[in-house]
């Protein structure tokens, strides 16, 4: 009699992924993902116990994190509001609609013969978006060097390479503080600008 013979498996220690067991549409990410949490909560000690000199960095609202935790953070909006290329876009429209409405309020700015982009998400592509509808690819722009304050979308390079994708899109030329007082130096500047004939100078600080 020939008995079959019995494989043994041998146990091997899985790693648990962090989502695995878990009811990841309900659970906090405490639970869902306990390791991304604790950086989470280690980040908030720092905001929360530390002074933060960047203005665009201020510890926000509760009202701002209820709203990027909403499901409006799931909806693709791509396109403006009318003209979208998905569907289900109509309380995006609605809210894009009521930004531009206080945009336009802020300013004091007639809607009847003003518009407003209100979808950059930040400083340097609405930079961009400015220099874009002046400027022609390969156009020449001036702007405050980074290291005297100004900033990367101001058109930096260095010798070695072009940082900045303005400086790539863009032939650009930097003007300076002078070292001693801090202050723009408008002389200089002005002798380059007549040089360099620039379409736009960045007048502008970071």
């Amino acid at each position: 009699m020939v008995e079959e013979a019995k494989v043994h498996t041998p146990l091997v220690a899985v790693e648990r992924a962090p989502y695995a067991g878990s009811n990841m549409l309900k659970d906090p990410v405490s639970i869902a993902d306990p390791e991304a949490f604790e950086i989470m909560k280690n980040e908030k000690k720092r905001q929360k116990r530390g002074l933060e000199l960047i203005a665009s960095e201020n510890f926000t609202t509760k009202a701002v994190y209820d709203a990027l935790g909403s499901a409006m953070s799931n909806k693709y909006s791509e396109g403006y509001p009318g003209a979208r290329y998905y569907g289900g876009n109509e309380y995006i429209d609605q809210m894009e609609r009521l930004c531009q409405a206080r945009a336009l309020k802020v300013y004091g700015l007639d809607p009847e013969k003003w518009g407003v982009n209100v979808q950059s998400l930040s400083g340097a592509p609405a930079n961009f978006a400015v220099y874009t509808a002046i400027v022609e690819p390969n156009g020449r722009i001036m702007g405050l060097d980074l290291p005297d304050g100004g900033h990367l979308s101001h058109g930096f390079f260095t010798p070695q390479r072009k940082v900045s994708a303005t400086s790539i899109f863009f032939q650009s030329m930097p003007y300076k503080v002078d070292p001693v007082s801090g202050l723009i130096d408008y002389d200089t500047m002005e002798k380059n600008a007549m040089l360099f004939r620039p379409k736009i100078i960045i007048a502008g600080a970071s």
